[in-house]
């Protein structure tokens, strides 16, 4: 009996490292018969598949994101996905709109946000990751006069059909109303820019985009830009003051915080998986995958191969083995990486800065990880 027939993704929830662990070892593409896709564990595996589009293409039927989000530059291949962020990158960059809000806000929201918690203690993750990461993502879109609050229900909106590998029909139901919501908000939006707007919605237009491509790739972006930098807030909190060897370093080298934050990334991969479906029979990993089959590639899994990392589980400042794959590999690489980079250091930095003597709450026990198409902490109560 192979081990993907006995996987479930209640057991992959709960803590799919050591699942994932397993395949690698012994099972490295395995086919998980409750969520009818292989499983790719590996790293040369999972880069394989990412740099042959035509072998594995990304416009999958049926396709998770396009149910949930409608067609977008995830589910296209070259040269139409070249197409479209040709004209959405620009604005993710340090040059773009991203790069002025950082620059410009991004300290002061943080500091904002700050000024609303609980003098005593608070958990870092909905009182304060939450609303920075949504409120950032906003303000860079053009849709801050929604709120941050509105945003993360969007998110959780969208999030909760991406997930929804069993093809849960209420859920799926649930989204299609946070996406007509959310698609008549882009829409109006839209119809609102003008030349002088700096907004990246405007920018977007101004850039040639349909309104159709507009909205679907704008509602990629809130269900993985606010997701992947909350958690990484979160996750990085609880390392720091997890493991206080690491935060002495850092205190006593700001700059490593950079290296922190990629290895935190790498070690709990915010977001676990991209799929794809084979246009042909091939071999991949000792496994024939047969035309038409959706594969995953466990990005999660990769960042952990034994094979390419030395003591994957442990952060390490001083790694030097390349970059890590939470954010993709190769053509279909997340194009917000860099704001959200910047959110987590400098939310992590303000954070810190404003509470000195910052500490977990020993009363509301251990920080939990759930999750595992997005992964992160239920909660990180802390102290101040």
């Amino acid at each position: 009996m192979s081990l993907g027939s006995e996987i479930d993704l209640a057991a992959l929830e709960a803590d799919p490292d050591p699942i994932l662990a397993q395949l690698r070892a012994d099972e490295p593409v395995a086919y998980i018969d409750a969520l009818e896709m292989w499983f790719v564990t590996r790293w040369d595996d999972v880069a394989a598949v990412e740099a042959d589009y035509e072998t594995f293409r990304s416009a999958t039927e049926p396709s998770f994101l396009a149910r949930a989000l409608g067609t977008n530059m995830l589910t296209l291949d070259p040269p139409e996905h070249t197409r479209v962020t040709a004209m959405i990158r620009p604005e993710f960059r340090s040059s773009g709109r991203s790069g002025s809000f950082v620059t410009e806000e991004l300290t002061a929201m943080a500091n904002h946000v700050l000024d609303a918690v609980e003098p005593g203690g608070f958990d870092v993750m909905t009182s304060y990751a939450q609303p920075l990461a949504a409120g950032a993502l906003a303000t860079v879109l053009g849709l801050d006069h929604h709120g941050a609050s509105v945003m993360w229900s969007w998110c959780e909106g969208l999030c909760a059909d991406i997930a929804n590998f069993e093809n849960d029909p209420d859920i799926s139901k649930r989204t299609e109303v946070v996406k007509a919501e959310l698609g008549e908000a882009i829409r109006e939006r839209i119809a609102e820019a003008n030349e002088g707007d700096n907004s990246a919605i405007a920018r977007f237009v101004q850039a040639g985009a349909t309104p159709e491509e507009i909205i679907n790739n704008v509602r990629l972006m809130i269900s993985g830009g606010i997701n992947e930098p909350r958690d990484g807030i979160g996750l990085v909190t609880w390392v720091l003051l997890s493991q206080p060897e690491l935060r002495e370093r850092v205190t006593a080298e700001p700059s490593d915080m950079r290296r922190l934050i990629e290895e935190v990334f790498r070690v709990y991969s915010p977001v676990g998986t991209v799929t794809r479906q084979a246009t042909r029979d091939v071999e991949l990993g000792g496994a024939l995958i047969k035309e038409g089959d959706l594969v995953s590639g466990v990005l999660r899994s990769i960042n952990l191969d034994e094979a390419h990392w030395t003591n994957p589980m442990v952060i390490d400042l001083d790694r030097r083995e390349g970059a890590h794959a939470a954010f993709a590999l190769g053509t279909h690489r997340c194009l917000g990486e860099w704001l959200g980079r910047q959110e987590v250091k400098v939310g992590v930095e303000r954070l810190f800065a404003r509470f000195e003597n910052l500490r977990l709450d020993p009363a509301a026990g251990p920080v939990e990880l759930t999750g595992f198409e997005f992964r992160g902490p239920k909660s990180v109560n802390v102290l101040t």
